[in-house]
C-alpha cells in the first residue's frame, strides 16, 4: 500500500526548523536581483525583483548540437524559499516564469534585455523564476514559503484532415490517420478546477500563469515535462509548443480555491477580405476599453495575474480566429506567422476578494535603446522604474514581464501598441524584454526633470525583424 502523502511544511515550521541559506547554497543558482538587503527599511525600493535560474549540471556541446542539462524547475522553488528565509524584509506578491538565452559559450544572458533567435542555428533557452517583491510590514512573523503545482493538458488523438476545395474531409475508416495532440486550454482548466476541489493546493494561491514551452520538434513523440528547465531547437524546423498552467502558492492551510481565465482581445476594425487583411484597434485602445468596461466576471473573486500573450490568429472566410485556446501550436520554418497581442486575466474564487479596479491603467517600461541592437540592462531599467514609482507614489496593482519582437525601424525598438504582428520566415529574430506595471488608477506622467535623464539613440534604421499590420 502506498504511504499517505506528506503534508507540506508550514511557513512557521520552516522558519523554526530550517536554518537560513548558506553562501554556497544561494550561489549554487544563478541569481540577479534589484532587491537591496544592506539598507534601512525606509530605503527599500517600492518595487524589486530577484531572478533565480537553474544550475548547470552538464555543459553539453552547443557547437555539436548537444544540449546542456540544468536543474529541475522544482529546485528553483526550494532556492526561492532559502532566499526568503535569509531576507525577511521582503515578501513575494507575484512569481512568474522567465526565459533566458544560453549562448554557445554556455553563458546565460542574465541582464540582457535583447535576445536573438537564430534562423537555422541551434537555439538553447532555460526557464527560471522571477519573484516580484514587496516590503513586509511585520518582519517578526515567519517569512513566506512558496509551493508550486503544474498542470499539462491531457493528450488526445485526433484525425488528420485534408482539404478538397473548401470542405474539410477525413480519411475513411480503412485509411484513418491520426496525430497525438493536446486538449484545449478551456477543457484543461475545467479538469484542473475539478482536481482543485478534491485536492486543493497546500496554501493560498499567489499567482496563476500559462507558460508556453516546447513540446516536440517535427512529428516526434509529444513528451512534456513541466519540471524541465532547458529547451533546445533547430531554427528553421517545425516545432510544436504547448501551454502549461503553473500555480504558485504561499504554503499554509489549504483553501478551496478555483480558477477562472478571461481573455481580453483587440477588436477588429476591418474584417479581412479578398486580398485585404483585417485591421484591429491598438492594444492601448484594448486596455482603455478594459478599464472603462471590464468583463462582469471580474466583479467578484480575486484577480491574481494579468498576462500578455501572443497566440496565433488566422483569417478565414472574412472572419478572424484567434487560437488562444490551442495547446498544440505548430511553428514552421516556411510559413509567415500572424500573432495577436491579448491580455489574459486569472481570477481566483473561494478566498478573500480583490476587486478589479474600475480605473485600471498600465505603463510599459521599455529599456532605453542605446544602439542599433543594444539596450540598457534589466538592473538599469529597474533603476528607472523605481525612480518613476517614487516620484508618482502610485500603488501597484500588478506587474509582468513581456517580450516583444524587435523592430529596428521603431525609435524605441518595439511597437507595443500594435495588436497584430506578422513574423516572416527566413530571417533571424530579436526579442526585447519590457516590464508592464499596472495601477489602480489613471496617472499623469511626471516632469522629466524629476526622473533620471534619458539619452535616446538616434541612429539610422536598418532591416526589421517583424512586419506590423
Amino acid at each position: 500500500m502506498d504511504s499517505p502523502p506528506i503534508p507540506p511544511m508550514s511557513a512557521e515550521d520552516v522558519f523554526k526548523n530550517i536554518p537560513p541559506p548558506s553562501y554556497e547554497e544561494i550561489m549554487g543558482h544563478q541569481t540577479l536581483t534589484s532587491a537591496k538587503t544592506d539598507v534601512s527599511r525606509e530605503e527599500l525600493p517600492p518595487l524589486a525583483y530577484i531572478d533565480i535560474m537553474p544550475r548547470c549540471l552538464f555543459p553539453g556541446n552547443m557547437k555539436g548540437k548537444v544540449p546542456p542539462e540544468y536543474d529541475k524547475f522544482s529546485t528553483l522553488i526550494e532556492a526561492a524559499n532559502h532566499w526568503l528565509r535569509g531576507n525577511p524584509s521582503y515578501g513575494v506578491w507575484k512569481c512568474e516564469t522567465v526565459e533566458r538565452k544560453v549562448e554557445s559559450s554556455g553563458e546565460v544572458l542574465m541582464e540582457s534585455m535583447l535576445f536573438h533567435e537564430a534562423t537555422y542555428g541551434f537555439n538553447v533557452n532555460i526557464n527560471g523564476i522571477r519573484m516580484w517583491l514587496y516590503v513586509r510590514d511585520n518582519i517578526s512573523t515567519p517569512p513566506q514559503q512558496l509551493g508550486l503545482r503544474s498542470r499539462v493538458p491531457d493528450k488526445v488523438e485526433i484525425p488528420i484532415p485534408y482539404y478538397m476545395g473548401r470542405r474539410r474531409r477525413y480519411y475513411g475508416p480503412a485509411f484513418v490517420q491520426t496525430i497525438m495532440s493536446y486538449e484545449g486550454l478551456k477543457k484543461t482548466m475545467e479538469k484542473l478546477n475539478n482536481e482543485l476541489k478534491s485536492e486543493p493546493v497546500g496554501g493560498t494561491i499567489l499567482n496563476v500563469e500559462c507558460a508556453v514551452i516546447k513540446a516536440a520538434e517535427g512529428f516526434e513523440r509529444l513528451d512534456v515535462d513541466p519540471d524541465n528547465t532547458v529547451f533546445h531547437e533547430n531554427g528553421g524546423k517545425l516545432r510544436r509548443y504547448t501551454q502549461i498552467i503553473r500555480i504558485f502558492y504561499v504554503i499554509g492551510s489549504p483553501t478551496q480555491e478555483t480558477i477562472d481565465l478571461i481573455d481580453v482581445m483587440p477588436k477588429a476594425t476591418r474584417k479581412p477580405g479578398m486580398g485585404t487583411p483585417a485591421k484591429f484597434e491598438s492594444f492601448d485602445e484594448t486596455m482603455e476599453r478594459l478599464s472603462k468596461n471590464p468583463p462582469s466576471e471580474l466583479r467578484e473573486g480575486r484577480v491574481v495575474n494579468l498576462q500578455t500573450l501572443f497566440p496565433q490568429y488566422k483569417e478565414l472566410a472574412g472572419e478572424v480566429d484567434v487560437l488562444a485556446n490551442d495547446t498544440d501550436d505548430f511553428v514552421t520554418g516556411s510559413l509567415n506567422r500572424k500573432q495577436m497581442q491579448i491580455l489574459r486575466i486569472f481570477r481566483v474564487n473561494g478566498s478573500s476578494p480583490r476587486p478589479f479596479p474600475p480605473n485600471l491603467s498600465s505603463k510599459l517600461f521599455v529599456p532605453v535603446r542605446t544602439g542599433s541592437r543594444s539596450f540598457e540592462t534589466m538592473l538599469q531599467t529597474m533603476f528607472r522604474i523605481e525612480a518613476w514609482l517614487r516620484v508618482t507614489g502610485l500603488p501597484i496593482y500588478n506587474v509582468e514581464t513581456v517580450s516583444y519582437l524587435f523592430n529596428e525601424h521603431s525609435p524605441s525598438g518595439v511597437d507595443a501598441s500594435k495588436s497584430s504582428v506578422v513574423c516572416p520566415v527566413g530571417v533571424g529574430k530579436h526579442f526585447v524584454t519590457a516590464i508592464r506595471v499596472y495601477f489602480y488608477q489613471q496617472y499623469h506622467e511626471p516632469d522629466p526633470a524629476l526622473l533620471p535623464p534619458v539619452f535616446p539613440w538616434n541612429g539610422s534604421s536598418g532591416s526589421s525583424s517583424c512586419t506590423l499590420l
